[in-house]
């Protein structure tokens, strides 16, 4: 059912989650009571979607901003890293190159991205500090057909369906995330991942099951980062974890995102819902420029169980 609000109209796209927004205009800075009504449907339906935005980098970080403190990519450029875009609010999740070419398989670290990206994961939960809201828009698009989707899931209803017991079970257990396991799990076949002991890396603490503070529903914080639960052998840990994983990843909860022009923006929020990139075969042909940008998450459970005080941001993609 359309819904008609003060400023913006929205439309269910999905059974349980995701809806698309209408009424935006990025032209000029979004007002105090349009930038609420939307942050209230994106708590409500875990995803929005806007089409054909006349959006840019500069009011994609100025509303971001009315939301929160963003995450930036600091941390790469202190590594060494060359970067494509000016701005440092700008996580450019493309398949093009500082020299803006398309990526190839002589780049071993962005290819070792892309498949991690496709792993199902909620943004910045390898962090100590975790994502909250992310913007991700399209500036260039390959063809039609040719693959990139994004997909999410609802994991606040996954929660909501499993059985009484598995959420006495796992209230309490806190998961132990890391970026290098998805990165190893992605891309088995490389050897900068093959040696690393899992327990012994930075872990950012995060329960697997938590209140969604602005729906008061509880969500399944679960995804590729999550290497084992704390406090469990590693091996009963990763049971646990695939089952849920098994579990959450159902068609039923499944939202394919399909982009269709320039401007096409999506918004999530990471304490509701997982997502992951969809490879293609336009991946080494066709140029697919995608930038995201990613608040961090304001509720009192944006630290997880990591001490505020000594924890230190990761921010490796």
């Amino acid at each position: 059912m359309v819904t008609a609000l003060k400023k913006l109209t929205i439309t269910p796209l999905g059974s349980t989650f995701v809806a698309q927004v209408d009424g935006l205009d990025f032209s000029k800075p979004v007002p105090a009571d349009t930038r609420e009504e939307l942050l209230d449907a994106l708590h409500k339906y875990g995803v929005l979607v806007a089409r054909g935005t006349n959006i840019d980098d500069d009011s994609m970080i100025a509303l971001g901003r009315q939301w929160g403190e963003l995450d930036s990519i600091t941390p790469h450029k202190k590594a060494g890293r060359k970067m494509r875009l000016a701005q440092d609010e700008i996580f450019d999740v493309s398949n093009i190159d500082p020299d803006n070419n398309i990526i190839t398989a002589a780049d071993p670290l962005r290819i070792s991205s892309a498949r991690g990206n496709a792993l199902w994961h909620a943004d910045g939960a390898y962090n100590p500090r975790r994502s909250g809201i992310s913007i991700l828009r399209a500036v260039e698009l390959p063809p039609q057909g040719t693959g990139g989707e994004t997909e999410f899931l609802d994991s606040r209803k996954a929660y909501e369906d499993l059985p009484e017991d598995t959420k006495a079970q796992i209230k309490n257990y806190i998961g132990m995330n890391t970026l290098l396991w998805n990165r190893k799990v992605a891309n088995p076949d490389m050897d900068m991942f093959k040696d690393i002991d899992f327990t012994k890396v930075p872990l950012a603490k995060h329960k697997i099951a938590q209140v969604h503070e602005p729906s008061g529903r509880v969500n399944l914080y679960i995804g590729s980062y999550n290497h084992h639960i704390a406090g469990l052998p590693v091996e009963e840990g990763r049971q646990i974890i695939d089952a849920l994983l098994k579990h959450v990843t159902q068609d039923k909860y499944k939202f394919a995102l399909h982009w269709e022009s320039p401007g096409d923006v999506a918004f999530w929020d990471n304490t509701a819902v997982l997502h992951r990139a969809t490879l293609g075969t336009y991946s080494h042909k066709y140029r697919r420029d995608m930038r995201r940008i990613s608040t961090f998450d304001t509720s009192s459970f944006a630290y997880g169980e990591n001490d505020p005080a000594t924890s230190t941001q990761i921010g490796l993609q």
